[in-house]
């Protein structure tokens, strides 16, 4: 048994940013504050959006880190209630919708960030509108959203049906001007939300088919967006990629590689994805030893079983210049048990397939 719901409404192609005031018009929003990332700020971006809802866009917030922070929050929550927005476009990657998300539900609540992060009932926000400008975190149809709050050395990720973007307008073209060790973080990232959808224990049939169908965009088109970033099938398959990885993972939550990743992230700043990656090879590997269907879903990819995929990722890692050892991340082994126990700790760890030992992680570690 199980549920499906995603209620984002996909509006995808290239060209599609220049429909977004037609897309809005029946939603009757009037006050829009949009949180853009720098690069979309510096490419022109925000002002497009000025001059498709003439009048109606009554701030921009950007400087928004790699991990947004309780303070990047605080920011959007300001502008939204100084403007008194009817809803917020965020448009950038993922830290760019994950801090429109948090704000938007802090707005509703009347809080600041730093409480709204620790709220586990979030029951309302503002309607967001999303356009990604990676291929990579899909936060433009999920309802997740992750903040750091530098102060208190955590990375803390809120939940709710309310944090599913209202529209997500997934524009290829808004990607072309990635470079490529973006490309390569973001696109590496859509194969980790895959895998780990279909090593939760929440996978179902549909999320499985939407993972699967990712995963084959992604080998197939990755390495060709990396190398030819202006390789319009590329880029128009990896943002396809992103999405549909998206509106699976959306369902089942994220598992093993995520867990692990966000103490990587939080204590020694490896970004988001790469630390991800770090270990999914390994993650797959031990959930294969539980399930037979990721040795069916590796046939399925055309892997001759989950030892070959994980030996492909890899490679496809090294081709990507991303980090494979503890050497190239610059963090010490002894911090090895450490990381072990904070996989442990993470939420998501309970997701996972193989529910390891924190021996048994130490030594998946070691073998790094």
């Amino acid at each position: 048994m199980f549920t499906f719901n995603n209620p984002t409404a996909v509006h995808f192609g290239a060209g599609m940013l220049q429909t977004i005031d037609t897309v809005l018009e029946e939603y009757g929003y009037q006050s829009y504050v949009v949180i853009a990332s720098n690069s979309q700020v510096k490419n022109g971006i925000a002002e497009l959006l000025k001059s498709l809802l003439p009048g109606q866009i009554k701030a921009v917030v950007s400087n928004i880190e790699e991990n947004p922070t309780v303070g990047n929050v605080d920011d959007i929550i300001n502008a939204a209630i100084e403007h008194d927005a009817d809803a917020l476009i965020a448009v950038g990657g993922g830290s760019t919708m994950d801090a429109a998300k948090a704000a938007a539900a802090a707005v509703v609540k009347n809080v600041d960030a730093r409480t709204i992060i620790q709220d586990k009932n979030i029951t309302e926000a503002l309607p967001i509108i999303a356009l990604p400008s990676t291929s990579g975190s899909a936060s433009e149809v999920t309802p997740f959203s992750v903040i750091s709050d530098k102060e208190q050395g955590i990375k803390t990720s809120i939940n709710g049906k309310v944090l599913y973007p209202k529209i997500a307008l997934v524009d290829p073209e808004l990607t072309y001007t990635c470079p490529p060790a973006v490309t390569a973080i973001s696109g590496i990232d859509v194969i980790c939300h895959a895998l780990d959808s279909i090593g939760s224990v929440n996978n179902n049939p549909i999320s499985d088919g939407l993972a699967v169908t990712a995963l084959k965009l992604a080998f197939d088109n990755l390495e060709l967006a990396y190398n030819e970033g202006t390789n319009a099938e590329a880029r128009s398959n990896m943002a396809l990629a992103s999405t549909t990885a998206g509106i699976g993972f959306s369902q089942t939550a994220t598992s093993g590689s995520h867990a692990m990743s966000y103490y990587l992230t939080s204590e020694f700043g490896i970004p988001h994805a790469e630390a991800c990656a770090f270990s999914l090879d390994q993650w797959i590997l031990c959930n294969a030893k539980v399930d037979p269907r990721l040795d069916k879903v590796s046939v399925q990819l055309g892997f001759e079983n989950t030892e070959a995929l994980a030996k492909e990722l890899n490679g496809l890692k090294k081709r990507l210049g991303l980090c494979m050892t503890f050497e190239e991340l610059g963090i010490d082994r002894k911090h090895i048990p450490e990381i072990a126990r904070r996989t442990m700790a993470a939420g998501n760890y309970k997701n996972n397939l193989a529910q390891l030992s924190e021996d048994e992680i130490i030594r998946m570690l070691e073998t790094k």
